[in-house]
């Protein structure tokens, strides 16, 4: 099965509401999105620290199963040697906390082991 990287397929799929009820003759069509669910665009370049409270890089992409249009792994750009030097990882999404309102999100695992997770070849 393919996975594509589609950052702007990610917002189209996370800002799909779940079907409201039927409107009104008369009333304007317009959906909203659900406060719980999440655009894209505000996870994409998002600080990422470990639980150990140690910033590594931020969110790059957002990798998604086309048959489901589930996010099915995050990219995250790894800073090594003082940014001179780059590695892509792929985590799960559940392995990330997002806190409402902040630029950082958070990696469940230390920098120890996501320094052991291999690198990806992620071309953008």
């Amino acid at each position: 099965m393919r996975t594509f990287l589609l950052a702007s397929a990610a917002a189209a799929f996370l800002a799909i509401p779940a079907p409201s009820p039927a409107l009104a003759q008369g009333s304007p069509a317009m959906q909203r999105i659900e406060p719980s669910h999440l655009l894209a665009n505000r996870l994409i370049d998002r600080d990422v620290y470990t639980t150990d409270r140690v910033e590594v890089g931020e969110v790059e992409d957002l990798v998604i199963d086309p048959s489901t249009g589930r996010i099915v792994t995050v990219v995250i750009e790894v800073e090594r040697d003082l940014g001179l030097n780059t590695k892509y990882v792929a985590v799960p999404l559940d392995r990330l906390s997002i806190a409402a309102g902040e630029r950082r999100v958070t990696l469940n695992m230390t920098k120890a082991e996501l320094s052991g997770l291999p690198a990806i070849d992620y071309h953008d």
